[in-house]
């Protein structure tokens, strides 16, 4: 086995990773004139493993707090690479989460290395502005998608130290669900199934308090990116999703966080499992309901999420369903501030005993910060499974298990 190409450029990139320094901490923001950088900003607007659906809580907060400062315009990168080994039972069937078929051999194992993303982020305010635009290189990419993309463009109105509520509008991943995955680098199965990205701009309307988090979001009614579909996508802005999330304080500085929303439109609603085509085929609203639960303390938290569609998908005459147990530990590793974790997730989407019924995930992972800006990690992974969402019927084995090393580091400023 060897490493490709792209392994050993991810290789060099942690070399000079593990090298690096940084003259902050990035707690405040630092900058001269109207430009700026906040490196505790960029980590959470550019992490895809925490803060997924709450994107524009995230910005309005910051400005609250002083990590964006007003007038100005502050920037932001990310680099994730990983080297990832796999080996399955199974030849040419490696049922990992959040990897692309062209990724993988149609051996029994393999070892290659990949840019998962080099992300730059751009966020303009005004006293009542905020603008974010956020651009991708990644090597993951679905088939038929550039290298290249412009992921996020929206524009939030809204001051949280005049008003709670807020209006935004453009591209963003919709407002649905919480989606968090303590593991370094690998999805869960609430994630791979449910999260919902839009191509065409959204209006999202929400009220945000310390404690509180509400959002409506109105959609068009396009086939978006990832679970966003409606019946007829005829240009109507009819799809739309809620969601909701509290924070109850408890003894002893935890605290309780509770969560649920609800998405009208999603790609779980027609025979044809590929990227449905916005007509000719006779289908209906197939939504999906979310609930969540979190445990935090000062070094722990503790997550549960389950997410299910409101009626059978006709692909597989059965309910989509995700539930994601997780765990995290902070700690230290080698004097460095560390966290631990634990991950498993389970999707199902077919009766008992089809090849398609279901796949199951566990993760262990260990993320080390070797530099405020530099984050090394470390995955194994156990995949119990093999069921594509694309033709789940010609394409489920239910025979199919994987282990997975995954080694990566994330550089952010």
């Amino acid at each position: 086995m060897t490493v490709s190409f792209g392994g050993r450029a991810v290789l060099a990139a942690l070399t000079m990773a593990v090298g690096m320094t940084a003259a902050h901490t990035g707690e405040a923001q630092e900058g001269v004139g109207f430009l700026a950088t906040s490196l505790r900003y960029s980590e959470r607007m550019l992490d895809r493993q925490e803060d997924v659906t709450n994107k524009v809580a995230i910005a309005l907060r910051a400005r609250q707090s002083g990590q964006l400062g007003i007038n100005k315009i502050t920037f932001g990168g990310r680099f994730l690479g990983t080297v990832i080994y796999e080996n399955t039972n199974t030849p040419g069937k490696f049922p990992i989460l959040s990897r692309l078929p062209p990724t993988h051999t149609s051996g029994t194992s393999d070892t290659y290395g990949v840019i998962n993303d080099i992300s730059l982020i751009a966020t303009a305010t005004t006293p009542l502005l905020t603008a974010v635009v956020q651009g991708e290189y990644t090597e993951v990419e679905y088939p038929g998608q550039n290298d290249i993309q412009l992921r996020k463009a929206w524009l939030a109105i809204g001051d949280l130290d005049r008003s709670p509520f807020y209006v935004a509008v453009g591209r963003k991943t919709v407002n649905f669900g919480n989606f968090a995955s303590y593991a370094p680098f690998t999805h869960t199965h609430s994630s791979h199934y449910f999260w919902a990205q839009t191509k065409d701009p959204l209006i999202e309307i929400g009220y945000i308090t310390d404690r509180t988090e509400l959002a409506l979001s109105i959609i068009r009614n396009h086939r978006g990116n990832r679970v966003i579909s409606s019946p007829k996508n005829d240009d109507h802005y009819t799809n739309y999703a809620l969601n909701a999330a509290h924070r109850i304080p408890l003894a002893n500085g935890m605290g309780l966080k509770l969560g649920a929303g609800f998405l009208r439109g999603t790609i779980y609603d027609s025979a044809i499992a590929h990227h449905p085509p916005g007509s000719g085929i006779d289908r209906g609203w197939n939504g999906a309901w979310d609930v969540h639960a979190t445990l935090s303390g000062e070094r722990f938290d503790v997550m549960a999420e389950f997410t299910q569609t409101t009626d059978r998908w006709p692909a597989t005459d059965h309910k989509v369903s995700a539930l994601t147990l997780q765990g995290r530990y902070r700690s230290e590793f080698l004097g460095r501030p560390a966290v631990y974790s634990l991950s498993a997730s389970h999707g199902r989407q077919g009766a008992s005993g089809t090849e398609w019924e279901s796949m199951s995930q566990v993760i262990l992972g260990m993320e080390v910060a070797v530099a405020p800006n530099v984050t090394l990690g470390a995955e194994y992974l156990f995949n119990d499974g093999f069921v594509p969402l694309i033709l789940p019927r010609r394409t489920g084995d239910a025979g199919v298990q994987s282990h997975s090393i995954i080694l990566g580091a994330k550089l952010t400023f």
